[in-house]
């Protein structure tokens, strides 16, 4: 019985070193550069160089230039920051503003929810800015398709690879018409990476419903356009930084704003009806600094 135990225990041994010196040969074949680079530095530890840099490679988290680009010669300092993702606090403080029905925000309300998003999100989030608002801040968007955004652009120019691949964001096709500012560029050629993120990231608001309109044509002429809003989806919490670039849709259709593609994709409202509620408040972003798309809810660094 002690000679079948140790058989065996022999042949599993067998059996494992040979897959351990296998697995040791094919690192060091297809790390072998980064590996010698830590040895030169690190003489005499090749078994530890080894080890540390073959368990940081096979980490998913870890790639090889942030490995050899954080070893240094010097001592350093190094600074522990971890993030707390805090989702599920906002959310929290929004359902306590936020109806469980959509309908228009009060006053109250609209201030209690600006404040929370302004908090959680480090930026200057508003209803108005200089009195200009939009007719409601609390709504169902709705889908739209993707705008032209110089002349001649079509499906087969407007997206990269990665995109078409996506199913959802290809198949809602290219609106008949331009948006409500007309092109994005005047043509391929001037088209840069600000118009492109303009277009991705686009919603269309109800500008033909804005409070007194009328009376301030020459203030709301120009203010939508390209203007950042911040929206949330107040169940998912799911947000992003997009700017207005088209104008809709109309009131009959039950939504009270629409959404890119790429929007509706990332607010988790790309199926099934393809429209639900959001939060979206202005951004007071007067530098210009603050990007366009998806941003972390409620993710701050402590020290």
């Amino acid at each position: 019985m002690v000679s079948v135990k140790r058989s065996h225990y022999r042949f599993l041994r067998k059996k494992w070193l040979k897959k351990h010196n296998l697995a040791r040969k094919k690192l060091h074949e297809k790390h072998k550069e980064a590996i010698d680079w830590v040895i030169e530095r690190f003489p005499a530890k090749e078994q530890l160089a080894s080890s540390a840099i073959g368990t940081l490679m096979l980490s998913n988290f870890i790639p090889t230039a942030t490995v050899l680009g954080s070893i240094s010669q010097d001592p350093v300092e190094i600074e522990v920051v971890s993030k707390v993702d805090r989702t599920n606090q906002l959310l929290d403080e929004l359902s306590q503003s936020v109806p469980d029905k959509v309908r228009p925000l009060s006053g109250d309300e609209e201030l209690k929810i600006s404040a929370i998003l302004s908090k959680y999100y480090a930026m200057d989030v508003r209803t108005d800015i200089n009195g200009l608002r939009l007719n409601r801040s609390f709504g169902v968007i709705g889908a739209e398709q993707h705008l032209v955004r110089f002349p001649g652009d079509t499906m087969a120019t407007h997206l990269d690879q990665a995109e078409r691949n996506n199913k959802i964001i290809y198949s809602s096709g290219m609106a008949p018409g331009r948006g409500a500012w007309g092109y994005f560029a005047k043509s391929k050629a001037e088209f840069t990476d600000a118009d492109r993120e303009r277009e991705k990231w686009y919603i269309a608001v109800q500008t033909f419903s804005v409070p007194n309109y009328n009376q301030r044509l020459s203030d709301y002429r120009d203010f939508f356009k390209w203007r950042k809003m911040l929206v949330v989806n107040p169940k998912g919490g799911q947000a992003l930084v997009a700017d207005i670039a088209d104008s809709g849709p109309a009131l009959w259709t039950g939504k009270h704003l629409g959404g890119s593609p790429e929007v509706m994709y990332s607010l988790g409202f790309s199926e099934g009806s393809r429209k639900g509620p959001v939060l979206y408040f202005f951004i007071n972003d007067v530098d210009d600094k603050i990007p366009l798309g998806p941003i972390d809810v409620g993710s701050y660094e402590n020290k």
